[in-house]
């Protein structure tokens, strides 16, 4: 029994495995197929890089570390205050409370596979409040982002160059955390010879608020056809104020709504563990017998997809 329990894990997990690396395939061959259609031969070019350079990640593991780089600890800015944080901290952060829950757990169940899913969803403490902090960032620069563009916008009236007014609204104390952090690193790179389009780029990638991409894309292509700044610069200040009355008006709030969403998720495992100890027939058929083992198994898994669906529906940003 035990080993068809095992071989079925691992046909899960090649499948898992497969659709990723298919996945993945898929994307680059598209993304350079559309470039191919639009002509655009320096983008098919960063594009094959990137693409060889993402296999070898995946050959190294470290794909999974650059992808918590990216979307946990850039965009929670956690820099600030841990300087020394790196994606390797993070999963040895999570692999030690897994490891920590792992006895009590296995007591509980007595049965491994649903043990595993159970300190696996444990694990994700880490990521989830980065996420949270992630979304309170997003939130907080989307909220200045109007009264940011009009600093930006008087610096251009005495010298019509972005990166100027980036430099000196920083040195004038007109943005705050974290955005300043984002700006700063952002003003280091262009100084330290990355071009400034791509290093908007990188700057974009690190807040997920949909205002916030339109300035950094409009800024961008600004920059690229040298563009009308001052004038551009007056129209998102114009169009991010009326935003925000709309914001303030509707009350629209998803920050709130995640966290209560999160925490939910968690109290249903507690609650759960409550409702089948409450019941001594209930215990002993989940804990003490292999049916009720493998249909708790079956009842982590479910609730682990869900737990995913959930992630994924929190994601819809606005």
């Amino acid at each position: 029994m035990l080993f068809h329990i095992l071989l079925i894990i691992n046909s899960g997990l090649l499948f898992i495995f497969t659709c990723i690396l298919s996945y993945l395939s898929v994307k680059g061959v598209a993304s350079r197929q559309f470039l191919k259609n639009t002509g655009d031969t320096e983008g098919i070019t960063v594009i094959e890089k990137l693409y060889k350079k993402r296999h070898a990640d995946i050959k190294t593991g470290l794909g999974i570390f650059k992808n918590y780089q990216a979307r946990l600890i850039e965009k929670s800015n956690i820099r600030r205050f841990i300087p020394f944080f790196s994606p390797q901290l993070l999963l040895c952060i999570k692999a030690f409370i897994a490891l920590a829950i792992a006895g009590p757990v296995y007591n509980m169940t007595m049965f491994l596979p649903s043990t595993v899913i159970i300190c696996f969803l444990f694990s994700l403490l880490p990521d989830i409040l980065l996420d949270l902090v992630a979304r309170y960032n997003s939130v907080v620069i989307r909220r200045s982002l109007a009264e940011y563009v009009a600093v930006l916008n008087r610096w251009c009236q005495v010298r019509e160059d972005i990166f100027y007014a980036f430099e000196k609204s920083l040195q004038s104390g007109a943005v705050s955390e974290p955005l300043k952090t984002f700006i700063r690193d952002m003003l280091i790179q262009v100084k330290n010879g990355i071009a400034p389009e791509f290093a908007l780029s990188l700057l974009q990638n690190k807040v997920d608020n949909p205002q916030f991409n339109d300035f950094i894309v409009n800024i961008r292509y600004c920059v690229i056809n040298r563009g009308d700044i001052r004038r551009l610069l007056s129209n998102l200040e114009d169009q991010f104020y009326k935003i925000e009355e709309e914001y303030n008006r509707r009350k629209i709030s998803t920050y709130r709504d995640r966290i209560v969403i999160y925490i939910v998720m968690f109290a249903i495992i507690v609650i759960a563990y409550f409702f089948l100890k409450l019941n001594p027939e209930i215990e002993q058929f989940y804990f003490q017998t292999l049916n009720g083992r493998m249909l708790l198994t079956v009842f982590c898994i479910l609730y682990a997809a869900g737990f995913y669906v959930t992630c994924g529906i929190t994601k819809y940003r606005y």
